[in-house]
Parts: C-alpha cells; sequence; structure tokens
C-alpha cells in the first residue's frame, strides 16, 4: 500500500496536488483515501462539493463511542475515499492533537482494511509546527513524504525545514522523503532554486505543474482540473507526475 503525506507552505497547492492525483488514480482503479489533515476541513472539497461531510473530531468530541467510519469517510461519485481531520474552534485547543485523535480514529478502526484502501494520501497544514501535524509521518501512518514547494524563498524555507523534522525520525522507521514537487510560479532562476534544494537533500524532483489560470477556474466551479480541463496541458503535468509518483513509490 501506498502512504504518502504532502508537505509544504501553505497556500502552496498542496491540497490541489493531492486532489488532482486521487481523482487520477482512482481513475486508474486504485483505491484511494484522501485525509486532509488541515482544521480548515477544505481537503476534500473539490472531490464532493454538493455533499456534506463532518470531520472526524467533530463526531469524537460529540459521541465517541459511537462514532463509526461510515459516519467520518465519504465515498465520492468518482470513487475516491475522503476524511477530514478536522480542529478545535479557531484559537481553542490544539488542532495538531486533533490530527492524532482522528489518524488513531481511522487505525484503530482499520479503515484501510475495510475499504480495501491501496492508496492513503494525506494532505496535512503548512508548516511543521508541532509534534501534532508530523503526526502523519509518524507511528507508520505515511511512509514517505512529498513536499510541494516552488522557488519562493519561504516556500524553500519550509521544504528545509520539513525535511529536518523527517530526519529527526531517522532511524526510527518512520516515513522518508520521497521527492519534491515544484509548483511554478514564473519566478526568475525558479527551477534552479528548486534543483538546489533537492540536490542538497539528495531526493529528486518528481514533477514540476505549470502556473495555470484553470487551477482558479476549476476552484470556482467547484471542482478540480482533472475533471474539468482532462485533456488541458495542466492535466497533463498532473498525470506525469502521478507517474513518476507510482514508480518511485511502493
Amino acid at each position: 500500500m501506498r502512504k504518502i503525506a504532502f508537505y509544504g507552505k501553505g497556500g502552496i497547492g498542496k491540497s490541489t496536488t493531492c486532489t488532482n492525483i486521487a481523482m487520477i488514480l482512482a481513475k486508474e482503479g486504485h483505491r484511494v483515501l484522501q485525509i486532509g489533515c488541515d482544521p480548515k476541513e477544505d481537503s476534500t472539497l473539490a472531490l464532493h462539493p454538493d455533499t456534506p461531510l463532518k470531520p472526524i473530531l467533530y463526531h469524537l468530541l460529540r459521541n465517541p463511542q459511537s462514532t463509526r467510519l461510515q459516519d467520518v469517510i465519504l465515498e465520492t461519485e468518482d470513487g475516491i475515499f475522503c476524511a477530514e481531520a478536522g480542529g478545535p474552534t479557531p484559537g481553542l485547543g490544539c488542532a495538531g492533537r486533533g490530527i492524532t485523535m482522528a489518524l488513531e480514529f481511522l487505525k484503530d478502526h482499520n479503515a484501510t482494511k475495510h475499504y480495501n484502501i491501496d492508496c492513503v494520501l494525506y494532505d496535512v497544514l503548512g508548516d511543521v509546527v508541532c509534534g501534532g501535524f508530523a503526526v502523519p509521518m509518524r507511528k507508520g501512518f505515511a511512509r514517505h513524504v512529498l513536499m510541494v514547494t516552488s522557488g519562493e524563498p519561504m516556500s524553500l524555507y519550509a521544504t528545509q525545514c520539513i525535511a529536518n523534522a523527517i530526519a529527526n525520525f531517522q532511524g526510527r522507521g518512520y516515513a522518508k522523503l520521497g521527492g519534491l514537487v515544484m509548483m511554478e510560479k514564473e519566478l526568475e532562476n525558479e527551477e534552479q532554486g528548486v534543483h538546489d534544494m533537492a540536490l542538497s537533500l539528495r531526493t529528486s524532483i518528481l514533477g514540476q505543474i505549470h502556473k495555470s489560470p484553470l487551477v482558479s477556474e476549476a476552484a470556482a466551479k467547484k471542482t478540480c482540473v482533472m475533471k474539468e480541463y482532462p485533456t488541458s496541458d495542466l492535466a497533463r503535468d498532473y498525470m506525469t507526475l502521478t507517474q513518476n509518483i507510482l514508480d518511485c513509490i511502493h
């Protein structure tokens, strides 16, 4: 089973990337579970725009003993299984702890076995700011971490911080770095900056997603590029990235 966590600077395009990859994998016959690990609860919205999905934490805080998998996992019309970890009211509580509770619930209830999942995608909140947000890369949840980045200094800085977190877990059997995903921002010397980061981390760039207005256009229609514009150049970027992930990560 492939278990991949997507990390990167907030707003860099993790959810968009994760969603389009999930769509491609599902079309190819994979059983995909996408888990939003962000208290905003917006990772999977483009996959089920018309069907409400209450986050796992919502159920656990109200009916912890009676919460079932079918309460927190939604299968979309495209055959993608979706879950949102959720989080506390803004300003109250620890969002990282909420992620921990949600992932432990799915593990304890054998969600991947119950739904015969062969690929789990974790879409994690921007930067690793506490142990809670590092949970997807610990305790056997994710096996590989893909870092979504651009050539912007703050995006590269976040990538380095996440790489440092992965390094702290070396030797414990936790997730390892699987590669970088470059989100093009049309900056000067951007490709060189991301290439240099990959070299310093001793990893590779698995794909480059070119800047395109189709991302915003698809979002405005409450869907994703692979569903709304499946023959576009941008869709081909996502397909190339997905194939490289399948080739490199097992």
